[in-house]
């Protein structure tokens, strides 16, 4: 009994091998870059999901996903690193690179701190913080305090947006 391959390889001409030749280098080419592609969002899944911990379970997953949306735009715009921290009791700021930006919240107690990046704390002055104590007070009383760190973000983007422009804000 002989065998016979199946293939006619060596009867191909030159130009049919080395077109099956780059389409299989194409395909491995697209793979690894296809690969690349779901670390590098896998990578950003893990960055934004350790940005924003509710220890005290207050915010809803939608909330959640609002406030990582914010935590990826001001680290793909802006290089700050937003740390943000809920807890029921009053949460501790970690240890900070010089670009981050930590927001800690106390859930029951009615407390924000803000801790900014040195650079633009020293740009928004020191009675932004403040502001941002006053801004908050109502929703804290009201218990809808995510609103209202939703709408204190906004207002950090404005101004920030408006130091980097070169605007008011």
């Amino acid at each position: 009994m002989k065998f016979t391959p199946v293939s006619n390889y060596r009867k191909e001409s030159g130009g049919t091998r080395f077109l099956r030749s780059m389409l299989l280098i194409c395909v491995f080419i697209g793979v690894a870059w296809l690969y690349t592609k779901h670390f590098d969002h896998a990578i950003e899944d893990i960055q934004t999901r350790s940005s924003v911990l509710d220890k005290s379970g207050s915010l809803s997953s939608k909330q959640k996903s609002q406030f990582r949306d914010f935590a990826k735009l001001f680290r793909d715009e802006l290089g700050i690193d937003l740390v943000l921290r809920v807890a029921s009791g009053t949460p501790e700021p970690p240890q900070l690179k010089s670009k981050s930006l930590y927001i800690g919240i106390d859930s029951t107690g009615g407390k924000i701190i803000v801790v900014f990046p040195p650079w633009i704390e020293k740009s928004l002055g020191p009675g932004f913080n403040d502001e941002l104590q006053e801004h908050m007070r109502p929703y804290f009383e009201s218990n809808s305090w995510p609103t209202g760190l939703m709408k204190a973000l906004q207002l950090i983007w404005e101004r920030v947006t408006g130091l980097a422009t070169g605007g008011q804000g």
